[in-house]
């Protein structure tokens, strides 16, 4: 395969020439368009708000589907138990009141008892809710102590799905079930969800959960469940309209998977799906959602998918796009999106969300398993320049995926810098030298080439691979540059079937390594892409799993960072802004640190 021509910007002359004609455009459409601000000559937009999206989602059930995408979408037109508030980052109660905690001694005969615990000199006192007196119990009747083993869960009594239909406890306890049930595509969320070992309905719209073990992020587990209409998802349930009550668990799981609801979406947010094309996504106004202080402000908002961020500005400028949060630097910096006529019709902006790219090295090629030969890759690219070029000065380099998140991320930790000459020694101390004299590095008789893996049309996957062709070519190594669509890079992913790929990763705040870097996640449809396997960090990350206290997981989580990046089974890269441009007939517009870093609930048509 042919590598990328390399980009080259056009004469300067016809640079000023297309801003010239950009900015007369713009005038134009402001001077002699309609209140809206778009040109007459225009495609009419629809009613709806209309917002840019690089793609959608193969599907809106997040149980599934595991994308960012289907997740930001959630985040609209879904409601969990509990969800992490955007701009407080504390866990609130959505579909429920509220929720209690407790923890248990497990003893030595297997009997559990539940309740509020306390540390006696000679073994434990545990007050359960359910009885009117304490227990004490020795330690030599104690197997062990779980923290945080139960959470029961007080649902609110007024939400209905958007068919009209009630949500109770049997939507959240199907859901549970279909997580145990193997054939059901859980992909790499599986691993939260089998930490929930039991789940119940003591009384009506009342839930349930148990933890065999204490687990730091039992309650994140809990909001990412992502709860499914049990009367129409489940076959056993006479509600159904396709009710099948002798179905198997491998009917069951294929129903789930293959659901018509699973684009046709059902939930309990503030916007319900009214059309979904390849095309657009139509949201409108749920008018019975239960919580009038989070409702939706617009009647409907359209998702309009364009890979293309250059051609998005052109369709804002054109009036055919309301809001895009994918500015080209170019473009964001430029003269048109700087002009007078641009900020009559736009308010412009930036901000960060807890994103970061990188590339991935398989380890399970040879060329890659050497921690040196990883580590000679990333001092082997000038990530400096590339800011300065590529993004115009707008980014910043990353030494964790988990940038942005809190206090787990450190900042201190300062990255590799770019040093081709250490790169050159480290290569050859792992026996990659030139010895034939053809410019190509080689061992063992095999030259030092490979392939990287990318999404098709993204202009930051293709520059950041071209700069990493030409700066490996000049130390002997020769990479193939392979772009593919996102269902088929997806595959290629999660059957491990690449040598290295460009991939970014979006985390929440209080975010669990074992799903990416613990050795007992290397496999197929993990998250685990590079098939890692370290004890030093698996030891770390079992201390981080039960670990309570905050400033000790973030102790842990700092050593965890230091040492990966020591590793480097990724080449990390950057977090950039999101740069935005939102029509000014839309207001409420707040940006967060939550991916997408705003939410389209808030907003609402200027008055």
């Amino acid at each position: 395969m042919s590598p990328f021509t390399p980009f080259r910007r056009a004469p300067r002359a016809l640079q000023h020439r297309a801003v010239a004609l950009l900015l007369a455009a713009l005038a134009a459409a402001c001077e002699r368009g309609t209140s809206s601000g778009v040109a007459p000559n225009a495609p009419a937009r629809p009613a709806s708000v209309v917002v840019h999206s690089d793609a959608l989602p193969q599907s809106l059930n997040y149980l599934i589907d595991n994308s960012a995408m289907c997740r930001r979408l959630q985040r609209e037109t879904h409601e969990a138990l509990l969800t992490r508030d955007a701009h407080t980052l504390e866990l609130r109660p959505v579909l429920c009141t509220g929720w209690r905690r407790e923890d248990a001694l497990v003893l030595t005969s297997g009997e559990r008892l539940y309740g509020e615990l306390e540390a006696l000199e000679h073994g434990w006192r545990v007050k359960s809710s359910a009885a009117a007196d304490a227990r004490e119990v020795p330690a030599a009747q104690i197997a062990r102590v779980v923290r945080g083993a139960a959470y029961t869960f007080d649902l609110r009594r007024d939400v209905l799905w958007h068919d009209g239909e009630p949500f109770d406890e049997h939507d959240v306890l199907f859901t549970w079930r279909m997580t145990r049930n193997p054939l059901v595509e859980l992909g790499a969320k599986r691993d939260q969800f089998e930490r929930i070992v039991a789940a119940s309905s003591p009384a009506p719209f009342v839930v349930r959960f148990e933890y065999d073990k204490t687990y730091f992020g039992s309650l994140e587990s809990i909001e990412a469940l992502a709860i499914l209409p049990r009367h129409l998802y489940d076959l056993h349930d006479p509600a159904n309209r396709d009710h099948a009550p002798d179905a198997s668990a491998e009917q069951q799981a294929r129903y789930v998977n293959t659901h018509r609801c699973n684009r046709e979406w059902i939930g309990l947010g503030p916007f319900r799906v009214a059309s979904f094309t390849s095309e657009f996504l139509e949201l409108e106004r749920f008018e019975r959602y239960f919580d009038p202080q989070r409702a939706a402000g617009l009647a409907r908002v359209r998702l309009r998918p364009i890979a293309d961020d250059r051609a998005a500005f052109q369709a804002l400028l054109a009036g055919e796009l309301d809001f895009s949060a994918r500015l080209h630097a170019d473009d964001y910096l430029g003269e048109v999106a700087n002009s007078p006529a641009f900020s009559e019709r736009f308010e412009k902006g930036a901000f960060y969300t807890p994103i970061a790219t990188f590339v991935a090295w398989n380890l399970q090629r040879e060329r890659f398993r050497d921690p040196a030969v990883r580590r000679a890759l990333a001092l082997a690219f000038d990530w400096d320049e590339f800011i300065a070029s590529f993004y115009r000065g707008m980014a910043r380099r990353v030494t964790a995926e988990w940038v942005d998140t809190g206090a787990d991320y450190d900042e201190s930790l300062a990255p590799l810098p770019y040093d081709p000459l250490e790169a050159a020694r480290l290569l050859a101390q792992a026996g990659w030298i030139d010895r034939d004299g053809d410019g190509r590095l080689d061992k063992d008789g095999e030259p030092f080439e490979f392939a990287l893996a990318l999404l098709v049309g993204n202009q930051t996957g293709e520059s950041l691979s071209q700069r990493l062709q030409e700066s490996l070519a000049r130390l002997g190594i020769g990479l193939a540059i392979e772009s593919f669509d996102w269902p088929s890079l997806s595959e290629r992913v999660k059957r491990r079937n690449f040598d290295a790929v460009v991939l970014g990763w979006t985390m929440p705040v209080d975010n669990d390594p074992a799903a990416r870097w613990h050795s007992r996640t290397i496999g197929e449809e993990t998250n685990n892409y590079c098939s890692f396997s370290d004890a030093q960090i698996d030891a770390w990350i079992e201390q981080v799993e039960v670990e309570l206290d905050r400033a000790e997981r973030t102790r842990l989580m700092h050593a965890i960072q230091a040492r990966l990046y020591a590793l480097q089974p990724y080449m990390y890269g950057v977090t950039v802004p999101k740069r935005y441009a939102l029509s000014r007939r839309i207001a409420g517009f707040r940006a967060s640190r939550l991916d997408p870093g705003f939410a389209l609930r808030e907003w609402r048509l200027s008055e």
